[in-house]
């Protein structure tokens, strides 16, 4: 599978590093392919409230981007990523993924590995889920010679709410680094409401934020709000039909003083095995990402 992507300009939203959760530079099919969900009273993370309406608008960067997704047996993936541009030099990336043969339920299985070195980097993160209701997560970044970051997670999900603990280069032995508490709970069918506390612990200086949260959704749609002392969150996202759906995202970030409202689309064309992504901000960025997969035959040894 190969992904080809092109944009138009590659400043990207202001955002608030401490809450962003740090991410592979991996495709979709580096992780185990997943069935339908059956249908769950649980609201989900905090922390992924805006997730919908983020998925719809394209990530800007320069250049383009192939990836290719090699299968060598039906629990380890490895993975070949070539990013070229005119502005930076080419960088070439290897990446792995073993998906263990632990059955939580009919759809998930556990522990998952996944690994990238590449620019000088090493990027591991590790899940696994205990139980059905208990699941941890671990991400490390280290370059040649030391660790640049690493973050822990444990939560627990219940009938109808969830919770979750995370830490960000963080010790509890020297006090230092950043710990993010998240609360989530169902009210009705369509609300969830909850919060998220922050604190932060270094530098000689101790930081603590709460933010607080909810989502409104219907069959089609969802509105999110989060509003706190670090700024303001809204997003709203439309699903039109199974191949477009849009979204529209406001950020305020209260630290800087500024604000950007983006508008986003994303169009599947299942025949052809592609997806288009476009947006546009109210900095007058505008981005275009269009990604192509090619179907390659395999075969699997066991």
């Amino acid at each position: 599978m190969g992904n080809i992507h092109a944009q138009a300009k590659s400043d990207a939203p202001p955002h608030d590093p401490f809450m962003a959760a740090p991410e592979l530079d991996l495709s979709a099919n580096d992780k185990p392919a997943r069935e339908e969900r059956p249908v769950s009273n649980n609201p989900g993370s905090f922390e992924e409230l805006p997730r919908k309406t983020k998925e719809v608008i394209a990530t800007p960067f320069e250049g383009c981007k192939f990836t290719w997704n090699k299968l060598i047996t039906e629990r380890f993936t490895a993975s070949h990523t070539i990013n070229m541009s005119a502005f930076k030099p080419a960088n070439y990336k290897f990446g792995a993924t073993y998906v263990g043969a632990n059955k939580i339920g009919p759809n998930e299985q556990y522990p998952i590995l996944i690994s990238e070195y590449g620019a000088g980097m090493i990027q591991f993160q590790g899940i696994h889920s205990f139980t059905k209701e208990v699941q941890a997560k671990a991400v490390i970044h280290a370059t040649d010679k030391t660790f640049s970051m690493y973050q822990g997670d444990i939560g627990y999900k219940g009938e109808d709410f969830s919770m979750q603990l995370t830490g960000v280069n963080a010790s509890i032995i020297n006090p230092q680094g950043i710990w993010v508490a998240h609360y989530m709970q169902r009210l009705t069918k369509s609300l969830s409401l909850g919060g998220e506390l922050m604190f932060q612990h270094g530098m000689g200086a101790r930081n603590a934020a709460l933010t607080l949260g909810g989502r409104y959704k219907d069959k089609n749609s969802e509105f999110v709000v989060k509003a706190g002392e670090q700024g303001t969150h809204l997003c709203y996202y439309h699903k039109g039909n199974e191949q477009v759906a849009c979204g529209v995202e406001f950020e305020y970030v209260k630290q800087i003083g500024e604000s950007v409202t983006t508008f986003g689309y994303s169009v599947d064309l299942p025949k052809g095995l592609s997806q288009f992504k476009g947006s546009i901000d109210s900095d007058w960025s505008v981005t275009g990402v269009l990604e192509k997969r090619f179907e390659l035959c395999h075969s699997v040894s066991r």
